[in-house]
């Protein structure tokens, strides 16, 4: 969590807020000149408070004592309670709460995904296992689904955690029953809900033990401290004895008249008490709770009517019945409201207006990611809501002015950010002629697909001038990394034309880093003119060739499924294996294995990633094919995460050897599906071909095979195990694709061939192909086989001739070479007894197989695999045949025709 302009009130002033009638009129939308900041959070203590310390000082006694037990009762009867038991904090009242308990050690214990640190450290500091649980983005609760998810993965929990997040009532009984629990075994998180009810009962006498903070920030501010209620005697003297190393209850009170200095300690205990001091402080300003929620509330309710015209800013609902503690005034910043979150918290600091997040998702941090049980599938709720979390100001010293500047604000950025086009927002780097040249025509292009938004440059003459080309500089080359969320860029273009090697690699590793795709343009004129040749395919106008603008697939709640993570790629040297090398890396992965069994392109790889092949130990020169050298990798790498890459994939040459199709793409996937899941593997995407829908072809069978080996591994998993696969369409820019045999076969004068004037084939660029797998990786529950929404196919020879045109040749020589074995005159992407639908992201479809065909796989395999061991063409086909209904029946093989010869991997 982060807090910006958290202030301290100090002063001995005796009113709450200032009367709104005393203000002079500020005009909407403006700061008055020499206006203050609005603080994110205030600490106020009143002056009732200050005198009850300073009575407590004079006496001498400054640790738990009687005062401590006055606050205990007041606060007791304040909640409804019978008991109350004070603390040094929340977190402590979490951990003696669960340590009451008694659950053996290990016992696992359900807590949200999107909760403070601090409360899962309080269930490893008891001894117990957190298991997350997933949150609803309307609400940023669970739900009594994610509940029982989070149930089915650690088997049976011994308890849970329930946080009434922001001050919502949580539906506590609900949650209880959907995790199989009594009440007896709930422990509420009340940190922000002092003052909230369930139905009509107040938070703190609803289940076995209730826990409050006292935090600077919070409800009722004491500094520090916290209280834990129930109604439940022998758990209460539990932890009043477990707050004081366990010693027997009488031991605070041996220094009174009557006391003794005997005591025992029969169990684990920790120093957790109150003093006086606090407890002093604390009873004084319960005396003002009442009207401080009072004001909360009305405060609450001013922000709603102003924001609800805003588009784009939504607030969490609330399900369940009762009083919100409005602690938080939490809005989610949608994608529709034109400006990110985090630039959105730059903005408004800007104009002295503090904001925070609550909270960063346990997930997302390596300890709970290493220490926590996570259910499969992952927790998408927590993900996608945490980049949308936004906390306004909300305290009861805010005056109604500043909310209204703070709304103004709001206001002012979403119609700012709905200004922009459609084109993916662009950041050039480089301010000079090269640069504002690309910068004019690309704004006056909008068909480019790219819209720039402002540059980086080095010239310290350019930044004070603070705008070059009307598009403003903001900031060096070495701000990329910051530049790119800050402006929420999508893509960045180098147009420095001499810019060293090493500086560009430093520039591009932190333009990924931060979700954007890197474009080069050696020569701006070239770039302009999309004079595009050999497999340089990062300038095309995609749009114009595909039909469609290019999607930035990457969210970046993809990268929390990486960072801190053991991730290795097969296929690495390949042209998608190494892009999506690039790209992990760029998510600050722990280790980032690279295999493949060509030595070269590993080496070029690593000389890429590392700038050094030689001393990597994260290089692995292997053949899948090699079922013990897989087996031997993932016991020594231990890897969490697997990205399935090597393949054999030219369409025309596994047709006339088909054999090899099965040893690398159908036993080669079964010996890593095997290995990950022996080595503990969390995540598994296999990457597979829109030609497995329905597959006639070698390829498009091998590949719909190696799909139901990882549908029957997921079936096989253990709890918190993904397997998935993603179905790519042809790539643009891949190794051997069409455009660049087509630039090959132009430049050398030669006529295009295409095989039919009628065929199309849906078409992808690299960085979607990449953004595909890692946007897969995040979303899998299990099972899945995701596939880019592509509008729809594209004919080929439409493709030819507008890519042509590009390279300004306007007059094609096109020759059709006929359809070949194994080729469709049209793809889909599903197959007929497929079921497909939405997913969480606008670009991405899932589909899921009724066929249940684990039996027939486990039959058939061997004698597939037999068929190919002995090099049977005859057999194996047969065997596929019986694999897969509606494969073609074998044929005898006509001779080679001269279009075999053509370089295409992907049946063009």
């Amino acid at each position: 969590m982060t807090v910006h302009r958290l202030r301290i009130r100090q002063g001995p002033v005796d009113h709450a807020w200032p009367p709104q009638d005393r203000l002079p009129p500020t005009a909407p939308g403006a700061d008055a000149p020499g206006e203050e900041d609005v603080p994110f959070a205030t600490a106020w203590i009143s002056p009732e408070a200050r005198r009850a310390a300073q009575r407590v000082l004079a006496s001498g006694w400054v640790t738990t004592g009687h005062e401590t037990e006055r606050f205990e009762n007041d606060f007791a009867q304040y909640v409804s309670a019978t008991h109350a038991i004070a603390v040094s904090s929340c977190t402590a009242a979490l951990e003696l709460a669960l340590r009451a308990l008694g659950l053996p050690a290990g016992t696992p214990v359900l807590v949200p995904a999107l909760t403070f640190c601090g409360a899962a450290q309080a269930i490893l500091h008891a001894g117990l296992r957190p298991v997350l649980v997933d949150v609803d983005p309307a609400t940023g609760m669970p739900t009594s689904a994610t509940v029982a998810a989070a149930a089915a993965a650690c088997g049976r929990p011994g308890a849970m955690m329930v946080l009434h997040y922001t001050g919502a009532p949580a539906p506590v009984a609900e949650l209880a029953e959907a995790a199989g629990l009594p009440l007896a075994r709930v422990i509420e998180d009340a940190a922000h809900a002092l003052g909230a009810t369930v139905d009509d009962r107040p938070v703190g006498s609803v289940s076995r033990a209730t826990c409050f903070s006292f935090y600077a920030t919070k409800n009722l501010p004491i500094g520090e401290g916290g209280m834990v209620t129930t109604d439940d005697p022998q758990l209460a003297e539990r932890i009043r004895r477990a707050r004081l190393h366990g010693m027997s209850a009488d031991a605070w009170r041996r220094g009174l008249p009557g006391g003794t200095w005997r005591y025992t300690v029969d169990e684990a205990g920790l120093k957790a008490n109150m003093t006086d001091v606090q407890a002093a402080i604390g009873r004084a300003q319960l005396h003002h709770l009442n009207l401080w929620q009072q004001r909360r509330h009305a405060l609450a309710e001013r922000y709603t009517a102003a924001l609800a015209a805003v588009p784009g800013l939504e607030p969490l609902h609330t399900t369940a019945p009762g009083r919100h503690a409005r602690h938080l005034q939490v809005v989610r910043v949608l994608e529709s409201y034109g400006t990110s979150r985090d630039e959105l918290v730059e903005r408004l600091a800007e104009h002295g207006i503090g904001t925070s997040v609550h909270f960063i998702p346990l997930h997302h941090m390596p300890y709970f990611r290493r220490a926590a049980i996570i259910p499969a599938g992952g927790l998408p709720g927590a993900d996608a809501l945490f980049p949308q979390l936004l906390s306004l100001p909300l305290y009861p010293q805010l005056t109604e002015r500043s909310v209204d500047r703070v709304c103004a604000h709001l206001a002012r950025h979403a119609a700012a950010g709905t200004r922009h086009t459609s084109g993916l927002r662009t950041l050039v780097i480089g301010a000079g002629e090269a640069g504002r040249a690309l910068a004019r025509d690309l704004a006056r292009t909008p068909q480019y697909g790219l819209e720039p938004v402002g540059f980086l440059d080095d010239d310290p003459a350019k930044r004070r001038a603070g705008f070059v080309g009307g598009l403003p500089v903001l900031g060096t080359l070495e701000d990329t990394g910051t530049a790119v969320p800050l402006h929420r860029a999508e893509a960045v273009i180098v147009a420095i034309p001499g810019l060293t090697p090493t500086r560009f690699r430093r520039v591009a590793r932190a333009a990924e880093a931060a979700g954007a795709s890197v474009r080069y343009l050696p020569s701006f004129i070239a770039a302009l003119r999309r004079d595009v040749v050999g497999d340089d395919m990062r300038e095309l106008d995609v749009r114009a060739l595909i039909g469609r603008a290019e999607m930035h697939v990457v969210s970046r709640a993809a990268g929390a499924t990486i960072a801190g993570r053991r991730v290795l790629v097969t296929g690495a040297g390949g042209s998608i294996g190494s892009e999506l090398c690039h790209q992990v890396r760029a998510f600050g992965p722990s280790r980032l294995f690279l295999l493949d069994h060509d030595e070269s392109n590993l080496h070029r790889l690593a000389l890429e990633l590392h700038g050094d092949a030689l001393r990597s130990d994260d290089i692995v020169i292997s053949d899948i094919r090699d079922q013990p050298r897989i087996d031997q990798v993932f016991r020594q790498l231990r890897p969490e995460v697997v990205f399935h890459a090597a393949a054999h994939k030219h369409l025309p040459l596994l047709e006339l050897h088909p054999c090899e199709g099965v040893k690398t793409n159908v036993r080669g996937t079964e010996n890593l599906v095997r290995a990950a899941a022996a080595a503990g593997t969390t995540r598994f995407v296999l990457i597979s071909t829109d030609k497995a829908a329905d597959p006639v072809s070698v390829l498009g069978a091998t590949k719909r095979l190696a799909e139901l080996i990882v549908h029957r591994a997921q079936r096989d998993a253990p709890p918190g195990t993904v397997f998935a696969a993603v179905r790519f369409g042809n790539v643009l820019g891949s190794r051997g694709s069409l455009l660049s045999v087509v630039a090959q076969q132009l430049g050398a004068g030669s006529p295009v061939t295409v095989t039919h004037p009628d065929a199309t084939r849906f078409f992808m660029t690299v960085e979607e192909a990449v953004g595909l797998v890692l946007e897969a990786a995040r979303m899998a529950h299990g099972d899945e086989v995701f596939v880019l929404d592509m509008n729809g196919p594209v004919r080929i020879v439409d493709l030819v001739r507008g890519y042509a045109s590009s390279l300004h040749v306007p007059d094609v020589d096109i020759r059709y070479t006929g359809l070949r074995p194994g080729e469709k005159l049209n793809e889909t992407l599903f197959s007929t007894r497929e079921k497909h639908a939405r997913t969480d992201h606008p670009g991405i479809l899932a589909a899921t197989s009724p066929d249940d065909t684990s039996a027939e796989l486990s039959r058939l395999l061997p004698e597939l695999y037999a068929a190919a061991d002995a090099n049977d063409t005859d057999e194996l086909r047969r065997a596929l045949t019986e694999l897969l209904p509606g494969f073609p029946a074998p044929e005898p093989m006509p001779t080679p025709q001269a279009g075999l010869a053509d370089p295409y991997p992907d049946d063009f």
